[in-house]
């Protein structure tokens, strides 16, 4: 399991790239070539990635355009239920048309599955730096390696004020009201999905902290919370820096976006981060703001209120709890599927927190 590609589909890469230039072709109302079709090994579970330039004639001149194309993964224990991956494009269609919060310029998106077999878009490929995932940034890479201080003090308050503009956009204005669920608060369909989730995940088995973390949480739901879309999935790893790594050149990977309060993006930036350092018995590089003056930082740019910080790390433990589970579980790893580090690290942010 643990080599399993998420699209076998698109072993035949000669296949696709053919059929990506006739797809474009018909898009963009001419001929189009991609020389070269790229499909990194490193590509995750939850998303695939083709890389890849396109070429075409314009008033006899030879144009051309880097583009990365994301795919609705297929395998048999995806990460997740299901994947929309028409409301992770709508998103940044909306949000590049209604803002200057910078997201990918997008190309194009298919829904029928005919072609390739599975759902995609297309994007503009962006020139800049991602922080590593894989091996964690705090650990190994250019963050680690090139990037003075300063840099990432830069990087870091460039990825939080960025967060900050998103979220004080309105969602109506995006065209998202339609989220909502009558009857209920965005939090508790959030925590709705997530129970569902732990017993889908799980396969009925269960999962013991990330259990007593959603009893907790249904228990104490804040009241008169905020609404805005929110990222969901808001880490240094999926934000693209400009190559000076003074400010935010585009803020990716839209699939876990929704309807709630907006300090959840904050717990979550903080969290993960402290997955690679705490969570791993690392300490964070050098120069990286605290925690406590990141969410200082997102309000004051933000202008809402970090009340509830401490009920969103616990959900924010949680969620992460259970998507490394259902990794561990997916890839046969089953020692680690409710002792792996994300779950240990909740464990011991809930005995703080939910004493």
């Amino acid at each position: 399991m643990e080599n399993e590609r998420p699209t076998p589909l698109l072993e035949d890469s000669e296949d696709t790239r053919k059929k990506l230039e006739s797809w474009l072709g018909e898009h963009m109302g001419h001929a189009v070539s991609i020389p070269r079709l790229d499909i990194p090994e490193a590509t995750g579970m939850s998303n695939v990635t083709l890389l890849f330039d396109i070429e075409w004639q314009q008033g006899g001149v030879k144009q051309s355009e880097a583009c990365v194309a994301r795919l609705q993964p297929e395998i048999q224990r995806p990460v997740f239920p299901a994947y929309d991956l028409s409301l992770q494009y709508e998103v940044m269609d909306s949000v590049g048309r209604h803002s200057d919060v910078p997201v990918p310029e997008l190309r194009g998106l298919e829904t029928d599955k005919s072609l390739l077999g599975v759902q995609f878009y297309i994007m503009k490929h962006i020139e800049g730096r991602i922080p590593s995932d894989i091996p964690p940034y705090n650990m190994d890479g250019w963050m680690v390696h090139e990037a003075d201080q300063q840099q990432r003090v830069n990087m870091w308050y460039a990825a939080v004020d960025t967060m900050a503009d998103f979220h004080r956009l309105d969602y109506r204005t995006l065209g998202f009201e339609k989220l909502q669920v009558n009857g209920k608060t965005p939090l508790q369909q959030q925590l709705d999905y997530w129970r569902a989730y732990l017993d889908w995940a799980m396969e009925g088995a269960g999962h013991s902290i990330g259990q007593a973390a959603l009893d907790w949480l249904y228990a104490n739901q804040p009241q008169d919370e905020p609404t805005v879309l929110c990222w969901g999935d808001s880490r240094l790893a999926n934000i693209i820096f400009s190559n000076s790594l003074d400010k935010v050149a585009a803020v990716l990977d839209w699939e876990m976006a929704v309807l709630g309060n907006p300090v959840q993006d904050v717990a979550w930036f903080n969290y993960l981060d402290a997955t690679f350092s705490e969570g791993l018995g690392m300490p964070r590089l050098e120069g990286l703001p605290s925690y406590e003056d990141t969410v200082a930082r997102w309000e004051q740019a933000s202008g809402f209120s970090a009340r509830d910080y401490d009920y969103y790390l616990v959900f924010a433990g949680m969620r992460y709890g259970l998507i490394l589970s259902r990794i561990m579980l997916a890839t046969g790893q089953d020692s680690e599927v409710q002792g792996n580090f994300a779950c240990q690290l909740l464990q011991k942010y809930f005995d703080r927190i939910a004493g």
